[in-house]
């Protein structure tokens, strides 16, 4: 993206759609970003928001939206905001898919926050394309949409004139990309600063996947909370499977059906989990390898970088920031 392109002079029109049973958190902080920032920002966008489903809008909570419901005003956008969709098995309404598919004909700049990544799936837009999306989706999004090039390790991703993001605060990261190419670095930080978030955050959503929950044996599930409780031993997977009871190749198989990848993997994931609790206590590395049964502190770092996309340091320093900004 090119930096700083809009001035004074220039109109810049962000529409942000809304539609039954949104993501309050997503909406809302495309509202604060793209509507309210502008009151006290200049240069700024000129945004305003849609019902796509109609002038009356029902959310989770039991309360409502009322909003003007012009699908007209998305072929006047420059920017065109989707917050997270309601259920990712649900086909979004033909008319938003094609006035969509019309926008981006034109070269409209299409933005989706979380699961609004769907949208443009099932526009068609995402065929062919690198495209994130929440990692708790990805396996029913893989499914869906096979024809698209999904990664749920970045925080947000660029394909030409469409952006995707990840999880719900990866769509701040996003608006502050686009501010910058937008207005330039100094507009972006201002946002960050009002914001109270870095203007960039290291690493992408790997970091916050969780272990994967399990549909094990009672035999297998006694295997997995041994290793959970005593992380510190070297862990070897045929002692698991001599553990379980079972050959090598008939535990491997059973605990890929029951908990979705090989134990190696389940083994790597469960030490970094351990690790990234530690190191969010105040651990120095030196003493989390050790207690999360790395071999050593190089072989520790190298696999929570792989893992997490961050260094095992830059993790717990972003930990702590984080606690000492909700104590202070």
């Amino acid at each position: 993206m090119t930096t700083g392109q809009f001035s004074k002079d220039q109109t810049h029109r962000v529409v942000i759609c809304a539609y039954h049973g949104l993501s309050m958190l997503e909406y809302g902080a495309a509202v604060e970003i793209f509507v309210s920032h502008g009151r006290t920002n200049s240069p700024w966008y000129q945004s305003q928001v849609i019902g796509t489903d109609g002038p009356v809008l029902q959310l989770g909570d039991g309360s409502a939206l009322h909003l003007s419901a012009d699908l007209n005003q998305l072929q006047q956008a420059d920017t065109i905001v989707l917050p997270g969709w309601r259920n990712i098995d649900e086909k979004p309404p033909q008319p938003l898919l094609e006035a969509l598919q019309q926008a981006a004909a034109r070269g409209a700049r299409l933005v989706s926050f979380c699961s609004g990544a769907v949208i443009l799936a099932y526009a068609g837009l995402l065929d062919g394309k690198t495209a994130t999306t929440h990692w708790k989706y990805a396996k029913a999004f893989r499914r869906l949409f096979p024809k698209v090039q999904l990664d749920t390790d970045p925080l947000y991703v660029q394909a030409g004139q469409i952006f995707t993001s990840a999880g719900s605060a990866a769509c701040i990261d996003l608006a502050l990309a686009l501010i910058e190419a937008d207005f330039g670095a100094e507009q972006a930080n201002r946002s960050a600063r009002r914001l109270v978030v870095p203007f960039s955050r290291q690493g992408g959503q790997r970091q916050f996947i969780e272990l994967p929950v399990s549909t094990a044996s009672k035999t297998l599930s006694a295997v997995l909370d041994a290793v959970l409780a005593d992380l510190t031993q070297a862990w070897d997977i045929d002692q698991l499977a001599r553990q379980a009871g079972m050959s090598r190749r008939s535990f491997d198989r059973h605990f890929q059906q029951s908990v979705g990848q090989s134990a190696k993997q389940w083994l790597q994931q469960a030490r970094i989990e351990q690790a990234k609790l530690l190191l969010s206590r105040g651990e120095r590395v030196e003493s989390v390898t050790g207690l999360c049964g790395f071999a050593s502190s190089s072989a520790f770092r190298l696999q929570f970088a792989q893992w997490t996309g961050v260094s095992p340091s830059q993790y717990r320093q972003q930990q702590l920031q984080h606690v000492s900004l909700f104590s202070a």
